[in-house]
């Protein structure tokens, strides 16, 4: 497909209609063609690779995990809609001719808007159409001056300390035991002080105290304790030379220790997943604000304004979220996690997931400090329904917090220790 005919194409997906031209040259500027032959794998399920899929040519089949598979011709129709677009991926998509695709960075697509929409307020926006329109653009501008930034390889993105790095390896060869791994945490002796107190903490308290770190190590698991250190050493992402970012930080961290605490409790309660890998995933289901507010320090006219601020990262959070925990080989359920923490209206027809269980997270949180006033009904967001059954109500759910509440502080105890 030559650039031509992928922008005729694409200014048929009703998805790119309608952008100004500035921003819908950008969104071809970064489109990219696929090919994939007769037989070979387009997309595979459970995957997120962080690009929207559109079919040009070909015909395909869609691969469920109950073994359920649906062939699909392309047609007009099918041609204007994203394909397999629900993450992780629910379906494999697989070649059964030669086909042809354009896929589009996700990012660059919330950039332009999707996914989340500016929620100006409409009484501003009526009064100042024109700083409305004015402050879109240098929001939409630095999410692709992002993204540009990313792909030329420019270090945009934060890295995960090297503590944190050099146990995961050591962990997942699967060649090193307790004594090793204690070694290594205890280079860093806030770290040690940390794992220890998680260890005797009532969430992992056996028969008598863990002393040293080796015994923690023991008591936890390799796995439990993988995710923990990972889990304290994030709060040094949680950092900025910038004064008025540093504050936002610091309230950034204190909102993530608490939707951490809840995603650990709730799945605790629920079952659904483990508790240290919902712990990890409320931790850091707001990482791409970091690199929002690190970024915007470039662009004065953004940081001058509050209300543009918040804009950007509401349009940006949950892409660049999930793009950082794919840079950081996180597992896709909790890139998807990041990216869908506020997507009040997700609905699939599968078993409960990561995703859903931080939207509840989210949820209580709100209900905590009674604020899901500015949340839609709680009948209508049925993450709630997936994660805490049929008979969930507001009731029930401050019944949760008030049983919950000892370990939910506690845990905010051991993260902000």
């Amino acid at each position: 497909m030559n650039a031509t005919t992928a922008t005729e194409f694409l200014r048929r997906i009703p998805l790119l209609a309608t952008l100004p031209d500035w921003q819908f040259d950008l969104v071809v500027e970064a489109a990219q063609p696929v090919e994939a032959q007769e037989g070979a794998t387009l997309i595979t399920r459970g995957t997120d690779d962080g690009f929207t899929y559109f079919l040009t040519h070909g015909d395909i089949s869609l691969d469920s995990a109950d073994g359920v598979v649906r062939q699909i011709e392309v047609t007009p129709e099918t041609r204007i809609q994203p394909v397999a677009n629900l993450r992780p991926r629910m379906f494999g998509v697989t070649a059964l001719t030669r086909v042809q695709a354009v896929r589009i960075p996700d990012l660059v697509l919330a950039a332009a808007g999707f996914d989340h929409p500016s929620q100006e307020d409409d009484e501003a926006a009526t009064a100042d159409d024109t700083g409305k329109q004015q402050r879109d653009e240098i929001d939409s501008k630095l999410g692709f001056r992002l993204y540009q930034d990313l792909r030329a390889n420019n270090r945009v993105l934060p890295t995960l300390p090297d503590l944190a790095l050099a146990v995961r390896k050591a962990i997942d060869t699967e060649e090193s035991d307790a004594r090793k791994i204690a070694r290594l945490v205890e280079t860093d002796p806030a770290m040690a002080a940390k794992l220890v107190k998680a260890a005797n903490s009532a969430m992992y308290a056996g028969s008598g105290n863990a002393k040293t770190c080796s015994a923690a190590v023991v008591r936890l698991g390799m796995d439990t304790t993988k995710q923990l250190v990972l889990t304290f050493a994030l709060k040094d992402v949680f950092k900025s030379r910038d004064e008025s970012s540093r504050r936002q930080m610091q309230a950034l961290w204190k909102h993530s220790a608490e939707i951490a605490a809840l995603c650990f409790v709730i799945a605790r309660e629920s079952g659904l997943v483990q508790p240290e890998e919902a712990l990890l995933a409320g931790l850091v289901h707001d990482v791409g604000i970091i690199a929002i507010l690190n970024y915007a320090q470039q662009y004065p006219q953004l940081m001058n304004d509050p209300h543009l601020v918040q804009q950007t990262i509401k349009r940006l959070r949950g892409e660049l979220g999930a793009m950082i925990l794919r840079d950081w080989r996180f597992s896709p359920s909790a890139v998807s996690a990041a990216r869908d923490a506020e997507n009040w209206s997700r609905r699939h027809h599968r078993e409960a997931d990561l995703s859903d269980l931080l939207i509840v997270a989210q949820f209580h949180e709100r209900l905590r400090y009674d604020k899901v006033d500015e949340l839609p009904p709680m009948q209508e967001i049925s993450a709630i329904h997936r994660v805490l059954g049929d008979e969930a109500s507001v009731e029930k759910s401050h019944e949760l917090l008030r049983a919950a509440r000892e370990h939910i502080d506690e845990m905010q105890s051991v993260l902000s220790s």
